[in-house]
């Protein structure tokens, strides 16, 4: 298996933060926020290889970053791939992030995707044991406290487990459930990418591919418990930095 973690884009809702710094290497109780996830990816013995995907502004950065994790022992391969993008208007958006680098790296396993301003404690397993359960893609869920909430993000519909339907920042959502930004892709699903791309769909917000998915595949939603937090503006940071104080769960 394969872990994908995307750090490509430029976080303009975090200037003046993230003119400087990728919001994945933002700190977080005194270590990079991308630490989260790449300790979780680590202990996971079914992951063979991490793959971080970034921009060439900022790919001195993680260059950096992954010869720290190397010196101090990483167990598994930690590949850095950079898209030849240096501003926001130039991004590949999150589903050419993707396909460019399952082209680049010529990934035919299962692959996990993570997006990197993610901050999360309940891990990637639950969604590797169901995809070794059933075969059908899954995606980590996380229950919103209010449908205020809900409003700011992806939300989830299931029937059973089973994702059923799926609307990005819905005036009025049907549930609370929202999608995480984690995801996990059977190896027989890695080239939908490519389908949809040629089809000439939207290559940006994850959401739409997820849309698109459901109409031609499988996938399982899995409800997480826990803290989970998109790190998407200043206002998110500091609720990420009220919270590790507090310890109180909340999105």
């Amino acid at each position: 298996m394969d872990a994908l973690i995307l750090c490509g884009g430029y976080a303009k809702r975090l200037e003046p933060l993230s003119l400087f710094i990728p919001k994945a290497l933002l700190p977080v109780n005194g270590r990079p926020l991308l630490d989260n996830i790449v300790d979780d990816l680590l202990s996971c013995q079914e992951v063979e290889r991490i793959i971080i995907s970034t921009n060439a502004k900022f790919a001195d950065q993680f260059k950096y970053y992954i010869e720290g994790k190397r010196r101090v022992g990483s167990a598994k391969k930690i590949d850095l791939i950079v898209e030849p993008t240096v501003s926001n208007e130039q991004k590949f958006g999150s589903i050419g992030a993707i396909h460019f680098a399952i082209n680049r790296e010529k990934i035919a396993s299962d692959l996990l995707i993570v997006f990197g301003d993610n901050y999360f404690d309940f891990g990637v397993k639950p969604l590797i044991d169901s995809v070794k359960s059933n075969g059908s893609a899954a995606i980590a869920l996380f229950e919103a406290s209010s449908r205020d909430d809900a409003k700011r993000f992806g939300v989830v519909e299931l029937k059973g487990s089973r994702i059923v339907g799926f609307e990005e920042k819905p005036e009025e959502p049907k549930t609370l459930l929202l999608s995480t930004g984690i995801y996990l892709f059977p190896k027989s699903s890695i080239g939908m990418f490519d389908s949809y791309i040629m089809e000439k769909n939207n290559p940006d917000a994850m959401g739409n591919f997820v849309k698109w998915y459901i109409g031609r595949g499988d996938a399982e939603g899995i409800v997480c418990k826990g803290r989970w937090i998109d790190i998407g503006n200043l206002e998110t940071y500091r609720q990420l930095f009220e919270q590790l104080g507090t310890g109180e769960p909340k999105p």
